[in-house]
């Protein structure tokens, strides 16, 4: 179908003139030509994104975390006794000896409110890990450190440069810290006084209200914007903080392949494996759903930037449309001759082609220039707008990420080419079945 006849006079129908077609066929190559550009940076942004947010979640957070029910506090029936509570090193060790697991090592979790003599207390997440060159997790840590030793083996604490900044503190600085559960029950002691109608008792009960706070020596700080907001301090202190008597929140676990997180799960479930006061949370579960909104923006960004490529396969059809109109008579003459439709429709659908491949360069071109800049233009427009469209609070990055995949590119160009030729099939279809008779005589 495609011969070189065709391809020819395809080549001379888009020899650039002063002529309005002309005009409508540079228009159409710069449509095609931003519809790929955009595509190419919209898709290499949001896989970067995507690739980069994992690395960035897998860089601080436990793969899986192993959390045991809470010890029973209250009044049982009588009769009743309070339900079993399996033993924590029975647990460590059994995990310790599953395939796949590069360490696991017992912790503690809570909430902490943190405070200078100075400063309003601060509410944050507080880690208790146990210290050792056997403990993945720290290794992970230790790259977002920022100053300071990694020490955890004393009563000492590690926070973010974003905590330190709230609370005006460095290395070296004191902060006393109060756990959540301890400043809860101070204030239900404080309802209760107030509730009480015998002022003596109230008194009495006011004056056994007493909190002390655990002083903590800052002795590292790490990056928040990539190590995550949670601060970290010796198992035998968030031990003692938490009133775990011995005791500790979970088990986390770090793995060979943390992809394989949701299947080592699913398989410990199945084969029940693990007593029933534990409870196993991977990172998925704990930041799955912004990975997937993630993937539903970008879904929602290919489908609204299809309609881009698909007005410009429009633009080409135009052109097509408007070619056919000009070249009626020549049309008429090569059909006289003996051309066949199919040679006819192969001058216009070659011509649309043409056009789509120059815009497909060009778009390329455009689009991985912008992606090489993309940061220097982030810093322009910011400056220019006063307003920063990728904020880092927002996204987690400080950098605008890219990724660009051979297969993502094939597709843009496949796809470009594809809506080209369609869009330049109908008329081309027309201009075949025109009568060369009516054609010479009009």
């Amino acid at each position: 179908m495609f011969s070189s006849a065709p391809i020819f006079l395809a080549l001379r129908y888009l020899r650039p003139k002063r002529s309005f077609v002309s005009v409508i066929t540079l228009i159409s190559v710069l449509g095609v030509m931003l519809g790929v550009g955009v595509l190419v940076v919209v898709m290499s942004v949001f896989q970067g994104w995507q690739v980069e947010f994992k690395k960035l979640l897998l860089g601080f957070e436990p793969h899986i975390v192993l959390m045991q029910e809470p010890r029973f506090v209250g009044e049982l029936p009588e009769g009743a006794e309070p339900p079993p509570r399996s033993n924590w090193r029975e647990v460590l060790k059994l995990m310790q000896a599953q395939p796949g697991i590069l360490s696991a090592t017992p912790m503690a979790e809570g909430t902490i409110a943190a405070r200078t003599g100075k400063s309003d207390p601060e509410g944050v997440e507080l880690f208790g890990l146990k210290d050792g060159s056997d403990n993945a997790l720290l290794a992970k840590l230790a790259k977002h450190r920022l100053e300071g030793e990694f020490n955890l083996k004393e009563e000492t604490l590690i926070i973010t440069d974003k905590l330190a900044k709230k609370l005006a503190v460095k290395v070296g600085d004191t902060l006393s810290i109060l756990a959540g559960d301890t400043i809860s029950q101070m204030i239900r002691d404080l309802r209760a006084v107030e509730e009480e109608q015998d002022a003596i008792k109230a008194a009495a009960v006011r004056d056994e209200i007493i909190v002390v706070p655990k002083d903590l020596v800052i002795t590292a700080i790490v990056r928040a914007d990539t190590a995550g907001e949670r601060c970290y301090t010796g198992l035998h202190v968030a031990q003692e903080l938490f009133n775990l008597e011995g005791d500790v929140s979970g088990i986390e676990i770090e793995l060979r392949q943390p992809d394989a997180a949701d299947t080592w799960v699913n398989t410990w479930i199945e084969q029940d494996l693990l007593p029933p006061d534990w409870r196993p949370r991977t990172w998925t579960d704990m930041h799955g759903f912004m990975l997937q909104s993630v993937e539903n923006q970008q879904s929602l960004m290919y489908f609204l930037l299809f309609f881009i490529m698909l007005v410009a396969s429009i633009c080409v059809m135009n052109t097509t449309i408007t070619v056919t109109v000009q070249k009626r008579r020549e049309i008429g003459i090569l059909t006289a001759l003996g051309s066949r439709a199919s040679q006819i429709m192969a001058i216009f659908l070659a011509q649309a082609g043409i056009v789509a491949v120059l815009g497909i360069i060009t778009g390329l071109i455009g689009g991985m220039t912008v992606l090489h800049f993309r940061n220097d233009l982030r810093d322009l427009i910011a400056h220019l707008s006063g307003r920063d469209f990728f904020p880092q609070d927002i996204y987690f990055l400080s950098e605008i990420p890219s990724k660009i995949q051979s297969s993502d590119i094939g597709s843009i160009c496949g796809l470009a080419v594809l809506l080209c030729l369609i869009a330049a099939l109908i008329p081309a279809w027309f201009a075949a079945r025109v009568d060369p008779a009516v054609a010479l005589r009009d």
